[in-house]
């Protein structure tokens, strides 16, 4: 039987092709609209001019999630369907998620669908969307699936560093004044999920390397739920390479991962900035 893994964009997964031929993957994109441009999160976006313009202009941009219609598609495909949403606390994605379910199995009751509010985004997703297709080659009947997914959505995490603060003012989130200064003096905002899949801020650090030394410090105090950490970055792969490098140092026997962020993600965690689930 082949199982469908489903996601929003939000995700950073453009395929689950490590996973094998067991699971079929569908990616359903956010919309990014930057003045009178509309960028679609699909594999391929390029995400450095989508950036780009949105650093050229003084209006505010948006995110528009999937709606029910674009979930229902491909819930209706065949296979049970096992999805997951960036927090409901970020966005309506899950609300949308979860109508589509409710509209398909008006028409099809016997239809498997179970969806996971992941309450985070990027790695923490990548992560739990890895111990599904765990739980499912290991014979985990449909019906525990949802019920141990949630438990493994409790206990991962996610931290972010933001080296840049432009989104964060054009939305009135930040003084301009003062993210301007912190962009020139080279401070890392950093950043994490809470219990609830909202953000809150942790601190800063001034230069990379501090930056590395706190998101490092921050996991140990945490600590690994598995022996597995995601990094996604904004076009800053060689910061990536550096805090994996400090997180073997501590985590001998732990896997660690590096990913690009696609467009909503770059969006968010703006030019060079990380994100880590773990």
């Amino acid at each position: 039987m082949t199982w469908h893994i489903v996601t929003d964009s939000s995700s950073d997964l453009n395929d689950l092709k490590a996973e094998g031929e067991m699971f079929r993957f569908t990616s359903i994109p956010f919309t990014i609209r930057v003045s009178s441009r509309e960028y679609a999160d699909v594999e391929g976006l390029d995400t450095d001019a989508m950036l780009r313009d949105n650093e050229s202009t003084a209006e505010a941009a948006h995110t528009a999630c999937p709606g029910p219609q674009e979930w229902l598609d491909a819930f209706s495909q065949p296979g049970p369907a096992v999805a997951f949403t960036i927090s409901s606390n970020l966005s309506g994605s899950y609300a949308s998620a979860c109508a589509a379910r409710d509209m398909l199995l008006e028409e099809q009751p016997d239809k498997q669908i179970a969806i996971i509010d992941t309450k985070a985004t990027g790695p923490e997703t990548v992560l739990l969307v890895r111990k599904a297709c765990e739980l499912i080659r290991q014979g985990t009947a449909f019906e525990q699936l949802e019920p141990l997914l949630h438990q493994a959505a409790a206990r991962t995490h996610i931290i972010f560093a933001l080296a840049s603060y432009h989104n964060l003012m054009k939305n009135g989130r930040v003084n301009k004044l003062v993210g301007l200064v912190a962009g020139h003096l080279g401070f890392w905002g950093i950043g994490v999920g809470d219990d609830e899949g909202r953000i809150a801020m942790r601190g800063k650090a001034r230069g990379e390397k501090r930056m590395i030394r706190f998101l490092v410090d921050e996991i140990k105090s945490t600590g690994l739920a598995e022996k597995a950490i995601v990094i996604c970055h904004c076009l800053n792969e060689a910061a990536a390479q550096m805090l994996k490098t400090a997180l073997l140092e501590v985590f001998r026997d732990v896997r660690v991962d590096i990913l690009p962020t696609r467009g909503l993600d770059s969006f968010y965690a703006e030019r060079h900035g990380l994100i880590v689930g773990y």
